[in-house]
């Protein structure tokens, strides 16, 4: 389906399909700043990195910023990324019914998620927040 993808975001799709979803080490937040990381060094999830293992842990910290957007802003600001619009490569937060989600910019109006217990998806949800990856 997307066969123009970046060679970060690829390795990204790779991890993502290879490795479990877990709390604190392979959520869709740590996931997302994992890709960040890779491509440039900078970890925007370092001031919570490490400091939960349950959906209860990282539900606490999200609330803390009043939700995944909050704190993703608060982790890319504090990281010097800045607000961009959502362009392929683009770390995003979108609206997944609901629930604010992270996930990678596709392009076409499509989101590459990490979901619990439904792995890897690429979904056409509404863009709430973007940022420059590089």
């Amino acid at each position: 389906m997307f066969s123009d993808l970046p060679p970060a975001v690829e390795r990204a799709r790779a991890r993502w399909r290879r490795e479990a979803f877990a709390w604190g080490t392979a959520d869709c937040i740590i996931s997302v700043c994992d890709y960040l990381l890779d491509q440039t060094g900078t970890d925007p999830a370092r001031p919570w990195r490490g400091s939960y293992c349950t959906r209860e842990g990282a539900d606490a910290i999200c609330n803390s910023h009043g939700g995944a957007l909050g704190l993703m802003r608060h982790g890319m600001t504090l990281a010097g990324f800045d607000p961009d619009r959502p362009v392929l490569g683009a770390p995003v937060v979108v609206d997944f019914f609901g629930h604010e989600i992270t996930g990678i910019h596709l392009g076409r109006g499509r989101t590459m998620l990490r979901l619990e217990r439904r792995g890897l998806v690429d979904w056409p949800a509404p863009v709430l927040g973007a940022w420059k990856c590089a």
